[in-house]
Protein backbone atom coordinates (compact mmCIF):
# COMPACT_ATOMS: atom_id res chain seq x y z
CA UNK A 1 0.00 0.00 0.00
CA UNK A 2 2.69 2.55 1.07
CA UNK A 3 4.17 1.80 -2.58
CA UNK A 4 1.07 2.69 -4.23
CA UNK A 5 0.65 6.02 -1.92
CA UNK A 6 4.18 6.97 -2.70
CA UNK A 7 2.94 6.66 -6.66
CA UNK A 8 0.43 8.58 -6.26
CA UNK A 9 1.80 11.91 -4.37
CA UNK A 10 4.85 11.45 -7.02
CA UNK A 11 2.24 11.22 -9.80
CA UNK A 12 0.52 13.98 -8.22
CA UNK A 13 3.33 15.91 -7.92
CA UNK A 14 4.55 15.60 -11.38
CA UNK A 15 0.91 16.66 -12.44
CA UNK A 16 1.26 19.49 -10.75
CA UNK A 17 4.32 20.48 -12.40
CA UNK A 18 3.78 20.03 -15.64
CA UNK A 19 0.42 22.13 -15.19
CA UNK A 20 2.78 24.81 -13.77
CA UNK A 21 5.39 24.44 -16.39
CA UNK A 22 2.76 24.30 -19.19
CA UNK A 23 1.35 27.31 -17.85
CA UNK A 24 4.98 28.99 -17.94
CA UNK A 25 5.52 27.90 -21.47
CA UNK A 26 2.33 28.87 -22.73
CA UNK A 27 2.72 32.45 -21.16
CA UNK A 28 2.89 34.98 -23.89
CA UNK A 29 5.95 37.61 -24.02
CA UNK A 30 5.24 39.81 -21.00
CA UNK A 31 3.97 43.41 -21.97
CA UNK A 32 4.26 46.44 -20.20
CA UNK A 33 1.41 48.60 -19.34
CA UNK A 34 1.63 52.59 -18.09
CA UNK A 35 -1.50 54.20 -16.37
CA UNK A 36 -2.31 57.66 -16.74
CA UNK A 37 -2.57 58.71 -12.87
CA UNK A 38 -3.70 62.52 -13.30
CA UNK A 39 -2.48 65.54 -14.67
CA UNK A 40 -1.02 68.56 -12.22
CA UNK A 41 1.64 69.40 -9.92
CA UNK A 42 -0.23 67.05 -6.83
CA UNK A 43 2.41 64.00 -6.42
CA UNK A 44 0.14 60.42 -6.18
CA UNK A 45 -0.15 59.62 -2.57
CA UNK A 46 2.55 57.18 -1.62
CA UNK A 47 4.81 57.99 -4.31
CA UNK A 48 8.78 58.63 -3.31
CA UNK A 49 10.59 61.28 -5.42
CA UNK A 50 13.90 59.82 -6.74
CA UNK A 51 15.47 62.47 -6.24
CA UNK A 52 16.95 63.35 -10.04
CA UNK A 53 15.24 64.88 -13.17
CA UNK A 54 16.50 65.07 -16.83
CA UNK A 55 15.50 68.59 -17.97
CA UNK A 56 15.42 70.01 -21.94
CA UNK A 57 15.22 73.42 -23.06
CA UNK A 58 15.15 75.48 -25.85
CA UNK A 59 18.57 76.87 -24.60
CA UNK A 60 20.67 79.60 -26.46
CA UNK A 61 22.77 80.04 -29.92
CA UNK A 62 25.26 77.71 -30.35
CA UNK A 63 27.45 77.15 -27.11
CA UNK A 64 26.24 80.08 -24.97
CA UNK A 65 23.96 77.47 -22.95
CA UNK A 66 23.05 73.68 -22.59
CA UNK A 67 20.09 72.66 -23.98
CA UNK A 68 19.33 69.35 -21.63
CA UNK A 69 20.85 68.34 -18.25
CA UNK A 70 20.61 66.16 -15.38
CA UNK A 71 19.55 67.30 -11.91
CA UNK A 72 19.79 66.83 -8.57
CA UNK A 73 16.39 67.31 -7.70
CA UNK A 74 15.97 68.28 -4.09
CA UNK A 75 18.47 71.70 -5.03
CA UNK A 76 17.73 72.17 -8.36
CA UNK A 77 21.43 71.88 -9.37
CA UNK A 78 22.60 70.88 -12.30
CA UNK A 79 25.09 67.77 -12.79
CA UNK A 80 26.25 67.17 -16.35
CA UNK A 81 24.53 68.71 -19.44
CA UNK A 82 24.82 68.39 -22.97
CA UNK A 83 24.09 70.54 -26.39
CA UNK A 84 21.64 70.43 -28.73
CA UNK A 85 20.75 72.31 -32.11
CA UNK A 86 16.94 72.08 -32.01
CA UNK A 87 15.42 71.98 -35.82
CA UNK A 88 11.84 72.78 -36.51
CA UNK A 89 9.83 69.42 -36.32
CA UNK A 90 12.67 67.33 -35.90
CA UNK A 91 11.92 64.02 -33.79
CA UNK A 92 14.96 63.63 -31.48
CA UNK A 93 15.10 59.99 -30.35
CA UNK A 94 16.18 59.55 -26.34
CA UNK A 95 17.08 57.07 -23.73
CA UNK A 96 17.05 57.14 -20.21
CA UNK A 97 18.66 54.37 -18.07
CA UNK A 98 18.12 53.96 -14.32
CA UNK A 99 20.22 51.22 -12.04
CA UNK A 100 18.95 52.33 -8.60
CA UNK A 101 21.78 54.33 -8.31
CA UNK A 102 22.64 56.06 -11.30
CA UNK A 103 20.72 58.04 -14.08
CA UNK A 104 21.59 58.40 -17.66
CA UNK A 105 20.50 60.19 -20.56
CA UNK A 106 20.97 59.71 -24.03
CA UNK A 107 20.47 61.82 -26.67
CA UNK A 108 22.13 62.24 -30.29
CA UNK A 109 25.00 59.89 -29.26
CA UNK A 110 25.79 62.29 -25.44
CA UNK A 111 25.22 60.91 -22.63
CA UNK A 112 24.86 62.87 -19.61
CA UNK A 113 24.69 61.12 -15.51
CA UNK A 114 23.48 61.65 -11.99
CA UNK A 115 25.01 59.25 -9.29
CA UNK A 116 23.59 59.25 -5.90
CA UNK A 117 25.16 56.49 -3.70
CA UNK A 118 22.28 56.72 -1.26
CA UNK A 119 19.18 57.43 -3.49
CA UNK A 120 15.76 58.08 -1.70
CA UNK A 121 14.34 54.76 -2.99
CA UNK A 122 15.80 52.04 -5.77
CA UNK A 123 12.82 51.10 -7.81
CA UNK A 124 11.74 53.10 -10.75
CA UNK A 125 7.84 52.66 -10.78
CA UNK A 126 6.57 55.89 -11.72
CA UNK A 127 7.45 59.13 -13.86
CA UNK A 128 5.95 62.40 -15.13
CA UNK A 129 6.88 63.79 -18.45
CA UNK A 130 6.13 68.16 -18.06
CA UNK A 131 6.19 70.29 -20.76
CA UNK A 132 5.80 74.19 -20.74
CA UNK A 133 5.70 76.89 -23.69
CA UNK A 134 5.50 80.66 -22.34
CA UNK A 135 4.87 83.35 -25.40
CA UNK A 136 7.11 86.06 -25.71
CA UNK A 137 7.32 88.30 -28.82
CA UNK A 138 10.47 87.56 -30.87
CA UNK A 139 11.46 84.47 -29.24
CA UNK A 140 8.42 82.42 -28.82
CA UNK A 141 5.55 82.97 -30.76
CA UNK A 142 2.20 81.39 -30.19
CA UNK A 143 1.80 77.86 -31.78
CA UNK A 144 5.29 76.84 -30.66
CA UNK A 145 4.92 73.35 -29.56
CA UNK A 146 6.91 71.27 -26.91
CA UNK A 147 6.47 67.22 -27.16
CA UNK A 148 7.62 64.72 -24.75
CA UNK A 149 6.80 61.04 -25.68
CA UNK A 150 7.49 57.34 -24.19
CA UNK A 151 7.28 54.40 -26.26
CA UNK A 152 9.23 51.70 -24.79
CA UNK A 153 9.90 50.73 -21.14
CA UNK A 154 12.79 48.35 -20.75
CA UNK A 155 13.16 47.91 -24.81
CA UNK A 156 9.84 46.55 -24.82
CA UNK A 157 7.32 49.00 -27.02
CA UNK A 158 4.08 49.91 -25.32
CA UNK A 159 1.09 52.39 -25.92
CA UNK A 160 3.17 56.06 -26.36
CA UNK A 161 1.97 58.11 -23.34
CA UNK A 162 2.89 61.76 -23.79
CA UNK A 163 3.17 65.54 -22.73
CA UNK A 164 2.56 68.69 -24.90
CA UNK A 165 2.75 72.33 -24.58
CA UNK A 166 2.11 75.32 -26.97
CA UNK A 167 2.23 78.48 -26.61
CA UNK A 168 -0.71 80.60 -26.75
CA UNK A 169 -1.52 84.36 -27.92
CA UNK A 170 -0.68 86.83 -25.62
CA UNK A 171 2.73 88.12 -24.13
CA UNK A 172 3.80 85.81 -21.00
CA UNK A 173 0.84 83.60 -21.08
CA UNK A 174 2.71 80.06 -20.40
CA UNK A 175 1.09 76.79 -21.03
CA UNK A 176 2.40 73.51 -18.36
CA UNK A 177 1.41 70.16 -18.83
CA UNK A 178 2.02 67.83 -16.14
CA UNK A 179 1.42 63.85 -16.63
CA UNK A 180 1.57 60.98 -14.34
CA UNK A 181 2.45 57.96 -15.06
CA UNK A 182 2.54 54.19 -13.52
CA UNK A 183 3.87 51.19 -14.62
CA UNK A 184 2.55 47.82 -13.91
CA UNK A 185 6.72 46.90 -13.99
CA UNK A 186 9.59 48.08 -12.55
CA UNK A 187 11.24 50.39 -15.05
CA UNK A 188 14.93 50.03 -15.92
CA UNK A 189 14.80 51.80 -18.97
CA UNK A 190 12.32 54.94 -20.82
CA UNK A 191 12.67 55.95 -24.16
CA UNK A 192 11.03 57.60 -27.24
CA UNK A 193 10.96 61.20 -28.65
CA UNK A 194 11.68 64.82 -28.10
CA UNK A 195 9.81 67.13 -30.84
CA UNK A 196 10.04 71.06 -30.57
CA UNK A 197 7.94 73.21 -33.72
CA UNK A 198 7.17 76.43 -34.63
CA UNK A 199 4.95 77.54 -37.27
CA UNK A 200 6.26 79.29 -40.30
CA UNK A 201 8.11 82.51 -40.25
CA UNK A 202 8.67 82.52 -36.30
CA UNK A 203 11.88 82.45 -34.41
CA UNK A 204 13.42 79.46 -33.91
CA UNK A 205 13.25 79.28 -29.61
CA UNK A 206 16.79 78.00 -29.85
CA UNK A 207 18.64 81.10 -31.91
CA UNK A 208 15.55 83.61 -29.83
CA UNK A 209 17.42 82.20 -26.68
CA UNK A 210 14.13 81.36 -24.97
CA UNK A 211 15.81 79.11 -22.95
CA UNK A 212 13.14 77.30 -20.01
CA UNK A 213 10.27 79.64 -21.90
CA UNK A 214 10.05 75.99 -24.26
CA UNK A 215 10.96 73.34 -22.17
CA UNK A 216 10.89 69.57 -21.43
CA UNK A 217 11.34 67.79 -17.91
CA UNK A 218 11.03 63.93 -16.99
CA UNK A 219 10.86 62.76 -13.30
CA UNK A 220 11.10 59.30 -11.96
CA UNK A 221 9.41 58.10 -8.61
CA UNK A 222 8.82 54.66 -7.03
CA UNK A 223 5.71 53.44 -5.53
CA UNK A 224 5.22 49.97 -3.35
CA UNK A 225 2.57 47.78 -5.13
CA UNK A 226 0.91 44.65 -4.07
CA UNK A 227 0.37 42.39 -6.55
CA UNK A 228 -2.46 40.53 -7.60
CA UNK A 229 -2.58 36.73 -7.68
CA UNK A 230 -1.72 35.41 -11.14
CA UNK A 231 -2.30 32.35 -13.26
CA UNK A 232 0.57 31.02 -12.03
CA UNK A 233 -0.19 30.60 -8.45
CA UNK A 234 -3.67 29.33 -9.23
CA UNK A 235 -1.63 26.42 -11.01
CA UNK A 236 0.37 25.95 -8.04
CA UNK A 237 -2.35 25.87 -5.76
CA UNK A 238 -3.97 22.76 -7.84
CA UNK A 239 -1.04 21.09 -7.78
CA UNK A 240 -0.85 21.53 -3.75
CA UNK A 241 -4.23 20.29 -3.42
CA UNK A 242 -4.04 17.12 -5.25
CA UNK A 243 -1.43 16.22 -3.08
CA UNK A 244 -2.85 17.19 0.04
CA UNK A 245 -5.65 14.87 -1.06
CA UNK A 246 -3.73 12.43 -1.20
CA UNK A 247 -2.07 12.77 2.16
CA UNK A 248 -4.93 12.48 3.78
CA UNK A 249 -6.26 9.65 2.13
CA UNK A 250 -3.10 7.84 3.07
CA UNK A 251 -3.95 8.90 6.94
CA UNK A 252 -7.13 8.00 6.82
Amino acid sequence: MNVIHNKLVATTLAAGASVLGFGMLSQPAAAIDLTFVHEGDTVPEGWTNLNWTVEGRAGAKGKADWEFSTKEDDIHKTVEQLQWNWQNGQEVPWLLNWDGNTVSFTLGGQTIAFYQESPPAKSLDGFYLWTRATTKSGTVDPGTKIFLEVNEVNGIEVDPVSSLATALVGEGNTTITKNYFASDTSITSLSGIANMSWLEGSPNPNLANARSRVGLKIEGFSYASVPEPGAVAGLVAIGMFGVTSVLRRKKA
